[in-house]
């Protein structure tokens, strides 16, 4: 029998306790995986999820999330949802009372109102001066009310891959944060904020389910950061759960999945964060050192996990 535990990517590493707490006292891995995830959004020093996310190329922070049930194979996602902290919630929401899978912009933040969740202003002095940063960097010394033009301007030109290019690898984040219980049972979640600076209405793979968030009691669970249309074109982490599905190991498994992105991005842009049904964890990256975090119930504390580097 398995210890119930969870894992969480870099920026759950000082989170992952509420996650280890819910399941200590026999509480759901759903409930786990949104508390955790739940805290990181809250965190303001964290510039890539929730609160103080930085914004798209207009000034507005945008969120995206997704969640599923490893048992029952259900699954909840919300994309480009303005004014609402918590876009796990609302995509457990959808879950388990709506008969959709993902909602988008004005339609997920209308089904958050009715859910009862609470509009805010999510945009923190950080985020904000970022944004005034980035954009003077990239449009200069244009006032606010021109940016737009400036914006409609630069994609008529057809200069998105260049801007896309430019800062795909340095401003995006994503926190990826699975458990399971002495059951088997599973969940993953994953939240973000997205590319920073993207074109408004930029979808990446984390509100996707099978390329940023997979899970199967039966098999395990894959959660992927980075460049999110990577991992959209490959289905990476559904691949991942293919691949253990069809007798590859968890670290043959995600080893493979960096690899697929090699194939079609010589530079790589991937992280990935799995587990298996027999509780081994796992996370690989294209780009550098790979490291999670993991507590099961007897934890005192988080423990650093290294994963693997893939190169080319």
């Amino acid at each position: 029998m398995v210890k119930p535990f969870i894992i969480g990517t870099r920026n759950a590493r000082d989170m992952i306790y509420r996650g280890a707490e819910i399941l200590r006292r026999g509480g759901s891995v759903i409930d786990a995986v949104e508390a955790t995830v739940n805290l990181v959004e809250e965190n303001t020093e964290d510039m890539s999820v929730g609160v103080g996310g930085i914004p798209n190329m207009i000034g507005v922070i945008q969120l995206d999330a997704s969640i599923m049930d490893g048992k029952t194979l259900n699954i909840g996602a919300v994309a480009s949802v303005e004014g609402y902290s918590n876009p796990i919630s609302i995509a457990r929401k959808v879950m388990e009372v709506s008969p959709h899978v993902l909602l988008v912009g004005s339609g997920a933040e209308l089904f958050a109102k009715v859910m009862g969740f609470k509009e805010r202003d999510i945009s923190t002095e950080s985020s904000r001066r970022l944004y005034d940063i980035f954009a003077r960097d990239a449009f200069g010394e244009i006032e606010n009310e021109r940016r737009r033009q400036y914006i409609e301007s630069y994609v008529r030109e057809n200069k998105l891959r260049d801007w896309y290019d430019k800062i795909s690898k340095e401003y995006h984040g994503t926190v990826n944060v699975m458990a399971m219980d002495a059951n088997g049972n599973i969940c993953s979640g994953v939240s973000t904020s997205g590319l920073a600076l993207k074109l408004p209405g930029r979808v990446g793979d984390s509100p996707i389910i099978g390329a940023g968030n997979y899970c199967d009691n039966r098999v395990g669970a894959a959660a992927c950061t980075g460049m999110g249309e990577l991992a959209i074109r490959l289905s990476t982490a559904r691949t991942i759960i293919s691949y253990m599905e069809n007798g590859r190991s968890l670290k043959e498994a995600c080893t493979q999945a960096m690899k697929d992105i090699f194939a079609i991005s010589p530079g790589g842009g991937m992280n990935c964060l799995a587990f298996d049904r027999d509780g081994n964890t796992m996370s690989t990256s294209t780009d550098g050192e790979s490291i999670h975090y993991y507590m099961d119930v007897d934890s005192a504390e988080a423990e650093e996990r290294r994963g693997i580097w893939v190169k080319p």
